[in-house]
Protein backbone atom coordinates (compact mmCIF):
# COMPACT_ATOMS: atom_id res chain seq x y z
CA UNK A 1 0.00 0.00 0.00
CA UNK A 2 1.33 3.38 -0.75
CA UNK A 3 0.95 6.09 1.74
CA UNK A 4 1.91 9.90 1.40
CA UNK A 5 2.51 12.32 4.50
CA UNK A 6 -0.55 14.94 4.14
CA UNK A 7 0.59 17.51 6.82
CA UNK A 8 3.74 16.81 8.80
CA UNK A 9 4.37 16.91 12.13
CA UNK A 10 4.65 20.22 13.85
CA UNK A 11 6.08 19.23 17.11
CA UNK A 12 8.97 16.51 17.37
CA UNK A 13 9.43 14.05 19.95
CA UNK A 14 12.62 15.39 21.17
CA UNK A 15 13.19 19.18 21.89
CA UNK A 16 16.10 21.32 20.73
CA UNK A 17 16.69 21.76 24.11
CA UNK A 18 17.31 18.26 24.78
CA UNK A 19 19.34 17.98 21.55
CA UNK A 20 21.00 21.30 22.56
CA UNK A 21 22.15 19.34 25.78
CA UNK A 22 22.84 16.19 24.60
CA UNK A 23 25.36 18.01 22.06
CA UNK A 24 26.70 19.90 24.54
CA UNK A 25 27.46 16.61 26.43
CA UNK A 26 29.01 15.17 23.15
CA UNK A 27 31.19 18.13 22.31
CA UNK A 28 31.65 20.72 24.79
CA UNK A 29 30.17 23.16 22.40
CA UNK A 30 27.78 25.82 24.02
CA UNK A 31 26.86 27.51 21.05
CA UNK A 32 22.75 28.19 19.88
CA UNK A 33 23.24 26.04 16.89
CA UNK A 34 19.18 26.11 16.35
CA UNK A 35 19.59 26.56 12.55
CA UNK A 36 21.49 23.27 12.49
CA UNK A 37 20.11 21.46 15.28
CA UNK A 38 16.50 21.82 14.36
CA UNK A 39 16.57 20.15 10.85
CA UNK A 40 18.87 17.84 12.32
CA UNK A 41 16.16 17.08 14.80
CA UNK A 42 13.46 16.21 11.91
CA UNK A 43 15.63 14.15 9.85
CA UNK A 44 16.31 11.48 13.45
CA UNK A 45 12.57 11.44 13.54
CA UNK A 46 12.12 10.89 9.98
CA UNK A 47 14.75 8.22 9.80
CA UNK A 48 13.09 6.60 13.19
CA UNK A 49 9.64 6.08 11.72
CA UNK A 50 11.25 4.72 8.37
CA UNK A 51 13.41 2.03 10.91
CA UNK A 52 10.04 1.42 12.97
CA UNK A 53 7.66 2.23 11.03
CA UNK A 54 5.85 4.25 13.31
CA UNK A 55 4.41 7.78 13.20
CA UNK A 56 6.65 9.43 16.17
CA UNK A 57 4.69 12.75 16.03
CA UNK A 58 1.36 14.15 15.12
CA UNK A 59 1.20 13.55 11.10
CA UNK A 60 -1.91 13.56 8.50
CA UNK A 61 -1.59 10.49 6.62
CA UNK A 62 -3.05 9.38 2.65
CA UNK A 63 -2.98 5.79 2.20
CA UNK A 64 -3.76 4.37 -0.88
CA UNK A 65 -4.97 0.59 -0.95
CA UNK A 66 -5.39 -1.28 -4.49
CA UNK A 67 -8.86 -2.53 -3.10
CA UNK A 68 -11.42 -2.80 -0.48
CA UNK A 69 -11.17 -5.86 1.69
CA UNK A 70 -12.77 -6.57 4.68
CA UNK A 71 -9.58 -5.18 6.56
CA UNK A 72 -7.68 -3.17 5.79
CA UNK A 73 -4.34 -2.33 8.20
CA UNK A 74 -3.16 1.38 7.55
CA UNK A 75 0.63 2.09 7.78
CA UNK A 76 2.41 4.21 10.17
CA UNK A 77 0.29 3.60 13.26
CA UNK A 78 -0.53 4.81 15.91
CA UNK A 79 -3.86 5.66 14.08
CA UNK A 80 -5.57 8.37 16.38
CA UNK A 81 -8.76 8.79 14.24
CA UNK A 82 -10.04 8.35 10.30
CA UNK A 83 -10.66 11.60 8.29
CA UNK A 84 -12.49 10.40 5.12
CA UNK A 85 -12.52 7.43 3.30
CA UNK A 86 -13.03 8.43 -0.35
CA UNK A 87 -13.14 6.07 -3.48
CA UNK A 88 -13.36 7.12 -7.45
CA UNK A 89 -14.92 5.68 -9.81
CA UNK A 90 -13.63 4.73 -13.47
CA UNK A 91 -15.35 8.35 -14.59
CA UNK A 92 -13.80 10.35 -12.12
CA UNK A 93 -16.50 10.62 -9.55
CA UNK A 94 -15.35 10.83 -6.10
CA UNK A 95 -17.68 9.45 -3.39
CA UNK A 96 -16.87 9.47 0.25
CA UNK A 97 -17.75 6.48 2.50
CA UNK A 98 -20.13 7.20 5.38
CA UNK A 99 -18.58 6.95 8.70
CA UNK A 100 -21.22 4.40 9.64
CA UNK A 101 -20.06 2.18 6.79
CA UNK A 102 -17.01 0.82 8.71
CA UNK A 103 -14.99 0.51 12.01
CA UNK A 104 -12.03 2.28 13.45
CA UNK A 105 -9.93 0.03 15.34
CA UNK A 106 -6.82 2.69 16.93
CA UNK A 107 -5.40 0.06 18.76
CA UNK A 108 -4.02 -1.62 15.88
CA UNK A 109 -4.70 0.87 13.30
CA UNK A 110 -7.26 -0.77 11.07
CA UNK A 111 -10.29 -0.42 9.89
CA UNK A 112 -13.30 -2.87 8.84
CA UNK A 113 -15.81 -2.28 6.30
CA UNK A 114 -19.30 -3.41 7.12
CA UNK A 115 -19.93 -3.42 3.75
CA UNK A 116 -17.45 -2.68 0.53
CA UNK A 117 -18.86 -0.23 -1.96
CA UNK A 118 -19.45 -1.84 -5.42
CA UNK A 119 -17.98 0.63 -8.32
CA UNK A 120 -15.78 0.32 -10.95
CA UNK A 121 -12.52 1.91 -9.93
CA UNK A 122 -10.75 4.22 -11.72
CA UNK A 123 -7.02 2.99 -12.65
CA UNK A 124 -4.80 4.31 -10.34
CA UNK A 125 -5.16 5.84 -6.55
CA UNK A 126 -9.08 4.69 -6.80
CA UNK A 127 -9.14 4.48 -2.78
CA UNK A 128 -7.77 7.12 -0.17
CA UNK A 129 -7.93 6.69 3.49
CA UNK A 130 -6.99 10.09 4.74
CA UNK A 131 -6.12 9.91 8.77
CA UNK A 132 -4.83 11.22 11.98
CA UNK A 133 -1.57 9.26 13.70
CA UNK A 134 1.05 9.93 15.92
CA UNK A 135 1.95 9.58 19.79
CA UNK A 136 2.83 12.08 22.28
CA UNK A 137 4.29 9.20 24.10
CA UNK A 138 7.27 7.88 22.09
CA UNK A 139 9.47 5.33 23.91
CA UNK A 140 13.02 6.51 25.60
CA UNK A 141 14.75 3.84 23.08
CA UNK A 142 13.43 5.69 20.50
CA UNK A 143 13.84 9.08 21.99
CA UNK A 144 17.87 8.28 22.45
CA UNK A 145 18.52 6.82 18.67
CA UNK A 146 17.38 10.55 17.92
CA UNK A 147 19.88 11.90 20.11
CA UNK A 148 22.31 9.65 18.92
CA UNK A 149 21.79 10.34 15.79
CA UNK A 150 21.45 14.12 16.15
CA UNK A 151 24.48 14.09 18.32
CA UNK A 152 26.19 11.99 15.41
CA UNK A 153 25.01 14.19 12.61
CA UNK A 154 26.29 17.38 14.49
CA UNK A 155 29.64 16.23 14.80
CA UNK A 156 29.73 14.71 11.05
CA UNK A 157 28.49 16.99 8.83
CA UNK A 158 30.25 15.69 5.86
CA UNK A 159 29.39 12.74 4.13
CA UNK A 160 32.91 11.81 4.59
CA UNK A 161 33.21 9.68 8.22
CA UNK A 162 36.82 10.09 9.49
CA UNK A 163 36.76 6.96 11.38
CA UNK A 164 34.63 4.97 10.21
CA UNK A 165 34.29 2.53 12.89
CA UNK A 166 32.48 5.16 15.69
CA UNK A 167 29.91 5.40 12.73
CA UNK A 168 29.28 1.83 12.42
CA UNK A 169 28.66 1.44 16.44
CA UNK A 170 26.39 4.74 16.31
CA UNK A 171 24.27 2.80 13.42
CA UNK A 172 24.60 -0.69 15.39
CA UNK A 173 23.15 0.97 18.83
CA UNK A 174 20.69 3.42 16.94
CA UNK A 175 18.97 0.07 15.20
CA UNK A 176 19.11 -1.87 17.83
CA UNK A 177 17.38 0.97 19.90
CA UNK A 178 14.82 1.14 17.02
CA UNK A 179 14.14 -2.49 16.34
CA UNK A 180 12.54 -2.91 20.12
CA UNK A 181 9.66 -0.57 19.15
CA UNK A 182 9.16 -1.95 15.50
CA UNK A 183 5.56 -2.12 13.66
CA UNK A 184 5.54 -5.06 11.97
CA UNK A 185 3.13 -4.52 9.32
CA UNK A 186 2.95 -5.89 5.59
Amino acid sequence: MNYSIATAPTTEPVTLAAAKMHIRAITGDTTEDAAIITPLITAAREYCENITGKALAAQTIEAYPDRFTNIIVLPRPPVTSVTSIKYTDDDGTETTMDAGDYLVDTKFGRVAFKKIPSFTPALLNHIKITYEAGTANVPKTIRQAMLLLIGHWYENREAVVVGAVAAVKIELAVKNLLNQSRAWWF
